[in-house]
């Protein structure tokens, strides 16, 4: 199976390796592996959070509320972890 390098902090795009700090302020136990694969894609992945963010913590539902779906998707979907 192909396996994706994680790319070193300190070699991160800068506006990536900003974003992960953020992340990892907000949210202690975040696992900043996720950024150092999407590092391999800076221009993607940058594209990727400038939507993902604002969808993530703004809109019409709470965060537990997303949270809470999310969840419930998952368990309909038989997802484990």
């Amino acid at each position: 199976m192909a396996r994706l390098g994680l790319v070193p902090r300190d070699e991160l795009d800068p506006e990536l390796h900003e974003t992960l700090t953020a992340f990892e302020r907000a949210c202690p136990d975040f696992n900043p592996a996720v950024f150092q694969v999407m590092g391999q894609n800076p221009e993607l992945s940058k594209a990727f959070y400038r939507f993902y963010i604002p969808t993530r913590l703004n809109g019409l539902l709470d965060s537990r509320l997303k949270e809470l779906v999310r969840l419930k998707i998952a368990q309909l979907n038989e997802c484990r972890t």
